[in-house]
C-alpha cells in the first residue's frame, strides 16, 4: 500500500465521502424497488410471463419515475454536497413523475414495436435485413431514454420533444459512454435474473450511479438552451 493512499484513507473526507454514496444508492435503490414493484408483482402473479411480455412492458411503466428520481438525487448531491436521496427523490417524483413515465412509455413502445417486428420476420429471408436496424433502434433507445430521463432535472422547462432529440443526439455523439451504459445494464440484468432482490436492493443503487454519472457527463458537454 502506498504512503498517498494510507494518507487518504486516514482522512475522514474520504469515509465520509463513500458512506455519502453509499447511502445515496441505498437511497436511490429503496425508490428503484419501489418503483419495480408491479414488474415483481406481474412475474410472480402471471403463469408464463415471457409468453406475457406485453403485459410486463405496462407493469415496467413506473421504472421511469423511480430512474429519474434516482437520477436527480444524485444530481442534487452533487450540486448541495449534501446527500439527502430520500427527499430529494420525493420532490422529483412530484415534479417529473408524469414526464419521466412518458419517456419510459416511449422506450416501452419501442421494445414492443421491435419484439413484434422479431416474431414476424423470425424464420423468414427479411430477418437478415431488418434484424439489425432493429437491434440499432433498441442499442439507441435505452441510452436515449436514460440521458432523457437525467436531463429532466437538469432542464426541467424544456419540452419534452425537444429534450428527446437532445438526448439521441447525444447518444450518437457520446457513442463511448452510450455503449458503457449498455455494458452496465447487460451486467446488472444478469444479476437481476440470477439474483433480483441483491440486483435491485444491493447492486441497484450503484448500477443507476454509475448510469447518471455517465448521462451527466454527456450533458456537461450539451450547451445549455438559452432561458
Amino acid at each position: 500500500m502506498s504512503g498517498d493512499l494510507r494518507a487518504a484513507l486516514r482522512r475522514p473526507d474520504t469515509y465520509e465521502a463513500v458512506f455519502g454514496v453509499a447511502y445515496l444508492a441505498l437511497g436511490a435503490a429503496a425508490w428503484l424497488g419501489a418503483a419495480a414493484l408491479p414488474l415483481v408483482a406481474a412475474v410472480m402473479l402471471l403463469a408464463e410471463p415471457l409468453a406475457a411480455w406485453p403485459t410486463l412492458l405496462v407493469a415496467a411503466l413506473p421504472l421511469g419515475a423511480g430512474i429519474a428520481a434516482g437520477f436527480h438525487a444524485f444530481a442534487a448531491a452533487r450540486e448541495r454536497g449534501v446527500p439527502a436521496p430520500f427527499g430529494d427523490a420525493w420532490h422529483a417524483v412530484r415534479r417529473h413523475g408524469g414526464r419521466a413515465t412518458a419517456v419510459w412509455g416511449l422506450l416501452c413502445a419501442l421494445l414492443f414495436v421491435v419484439v413484434v417486428d422479431v416474431l414476424a420476420i423470425w424464420a423468414t429471408p427479411w430477418a437478415a435485413v431488418i434484424g439489425p436496424l432493429l437491434g440499432v433502434l433498441v442499442l439507441l433507445g435505452v441510452p436515449t431514454a436514460l440521458l432523457a430521463l437525467a436531463g429532466l432535472s437538469r432542464m426541467p422547462s424544456r419540452p419534452l420533444r425537444a429534450l428527446l432529440l437532445a438526448s439521441a443526439w447525444l447518444a450518437v455523439r457520446r457513442a463511448p459512454l452510450s455503449l458503457l451504459s449498455l455494458l452496465v445494464l447487460a451486467g446488472w440484468g444478469m444479476v437481476l435474473l440470477a439474483q433480483p432482490v441483491v440486483g435491485v436492493l444491493g447492486v441497484g443503487g450503484f448500477a443507476l450511479y454509475v448510469l447518471w454519472s455517465n448521462s451527466a457527463a454527456a450533458w456537461t458537454s450539451h450547451p445549455q438552451p438559452r432561458a
